[in-house]
């Protein structure tokens, strides 16, 4: 769903998980749209998406926005505040769930892992490099999960 805006993005994950009644959803929505949706909606459409699987056995990640090169202080500062503000709700859910022993969320940060040598010329766009980190990144996820749900991790 490239050049997708968050909220087109958690609109379309949101009927993913309508149709589910188990499995796992990533949600890795880029920064289109950030200004002009603002800090609190755009939280608010991401942990809509999240708090949607309440009901249902699905265990939904979500990727903090992605860094941009190609983009300006405030985007980055606007940035980091959304993802401190996902991270802090996540996680305050997460804690929740651990005590229900309920299926959980989890939040996944990026900023660590995706480095200047992961973009495009663009500074915007995943060069192979950044698309091959945030796929291994998935997938270690995707196993530990299917291992949890499956009751077989310690």
């Amino acid at each position: 769903m490239r050049g997708k805006q968050v909220k087109e993005i958690c609109e379309y994950a949101g009927k993913v998980i309508d149709d589910m009644n188990e499995g796992m959803v990533i949600v890795q929505a880029g920064g289109n749209g950030l200004f002009e949706n603002g800090r609190e909606a755009t939280v608010n459409a991401i942990m809509k998406v999240v708090e949607r699987k309440q009901t249902k056995n699905v265990r939904v990640a979500v990727t903090g926005l992605l860094r941009r090169l190609a983009c300006n202080e405030e985007y980055e500062r606007l940035r980091k505040e959304v993802n401190r503000d996902l991270h802090e709700k996540v996680l305050a859910i997460k804690a929740e769930s651990i005590r229900k022993c309920e299926v959980s969320s989890s939040f996944l940060d990026m900023d660590d892992l995706i480095q200047a040598g992961c973009f495009l010329e663009d500074g915007v766009h995943l060069s192979q490099e950044g698309e091959t980190k945030l796929s291994q990144t998935f997938i270690r996820w995707i196993r530990a999960t299917h291992l949890l749900m499956e009751g077989r991790m310690d």
